[in-house]
């Protein structure tokens, strides 16, 4: 299973009865498909960018979660279909592995003298 980043927004003008049966509703599509919520934060009502159907301000939910691919479609779709879901994006967390560093073997220079590459010494004779 991978993990998923998803936020969506709902119309500011729906209830809040209806957003926990929305919330309720997403949570049962992820654990049927086998997937596990991580963490939920509702960061309420914010400002858009620009107006989006309609709406200039959206509530705003972020998920955390541990699913499959087919999950996510499925997840995503419902986004879709759903009239209270103004956006949405849903986006894959790769675990990153430390990669070693490259160290490049130094390379021996003997010195040289000024006077041996054709420097100030030798225009002073």
């Amino acid at each position: 299973m991978n993990k998923y980043e998803s936020i969506f927004i709902i119309n500011p003008e729906v209830g809040e009865e209806k957003r926990k049966e929305l919330i309720e509703k997403l949570k049962g599509i992820i654990t049927s498909g086998g997937g596990k919520l991580l963490g939920l934060d509702e960061w309420g009502v914010r400002r858009l960018a620009y107006p989006v159907k309609g709406c200039e301000e959206g509530y705003y939910y972020f998920l955390n979660l541990e699913a499959t691919p087919a999950v996510i479609e499925s997840l995503e779709r419902n986004y879709r279909i759903t009239e209270e879901i103004i956006k949405y994006l849903s986006v894959r967390i790769e675990e990153r592995k430390p990669k070693p560093k490259k160290v490049k073997p130094k390379r021996y220079r003997p010195r040289v003298q000024e006077y041996e590459r054709g420097g100030r010494e030798r225009w002073r004779e």
